[in-house]
């Protein structure tokens, strides 16, 4: 009975994709509040499930559950890998959220006509309910340093898997929208403040990062510290 009881408090945290995954399945707010066990009504509740300024419990979407947790699982797994000392051999993640954000630094090399540019950092920003996971991956085959920068012009693709050409090198994980800003604030002040000649070539790009974020917590309903209104 104790376990029934804790049932019906549980909160799911993947209310919002669940709900969406459902109205693009045909599903109208109004039949979803029915199958919620809600008043035909209750639109207003499924409307702030679906924007994420509520959680459902886990019995009140287990008819969702049941209908499309497969899809969604498919959705909100993602794998990402790494290299080790043996070049033939990586070290795989897997990582669970709602990619909200993949944005990449490029570095630009001014002296060639056209100029010729290449990503080289990325950053991907995922949503796991209530908390952010950030990603820093470097393109796969440049040093730390960004001294091979010349030989990766040459070679922009490694693989046709575009994933593929991207290695995992440093993640965030539960982040806060605040502890999320902060961080990104943090990363693009180091390039800013870097003699590096890597760094110093993808700074701009960088320093965009910081609204960008903003602009994506706030468009989700997020407050920040420093948004000012007018």
């Amino acid at each position: 009975m104790t376990e029934q009881k804790e049932n019906t408090k549980k909160t799911y945290r993947y209310t919002k994709q669940l709900i969406k995954l459902a109205i693009e399945n045909g599903y109208t707010n109004q039949e979803i509040a029915v199958k919620s066990g809600l008043s035909s009504k209750s639109i207003a509740v499924v409307s702030r499930w679906r924007n994420g300024k509520a959680l459902a419990t886990e019995r009140q979407v287990q008819f969702f559950i049941n209908e499309f947790g497969h899809l969604l699982k498919r959705k909100m797994e993602h794998l990402f890998y790494n290299q080790t000392e043996n070049p033939y051999e990586f070290i795989y993640y897997k990582i669970e959220g709602e990619i909200l954000l993949t944005h990449t630094l490029n570095y630009r090399n001014s002296r060639s006509k056209p100029i010729e540019k290449v990503g080289v950092c990325k950053f991907v920003i995922l949503n796991l309910g209530s908390v952010f996971h950030l990603l820093e991956q470097k393109k796969v085959g440049l040093d730390d340093d960004g001294s091979n920068i010349d030989k990766l012009l040459k070679n922009k693709k490694i693989s046709n898997n575009e994933q593929a050409n991207w290695y995992l090198v440093k993640t965030h994980k539960n982040l806060s929208p605040q502890e999320l800003v902060d961080t990104i604030d943090y990363i693009v002040n180091t390039f800013c403040h870097s003699e590096n000649k890597l760094a110093r070539n993808i700074r701009n790009d960088a320093l965009y990062l910081k609204y960008i974020i903003r602009q994506l917590l706030l468009k989700n309903g997020y407050t920040i510290n420093d948004i000012v209104d007018l």
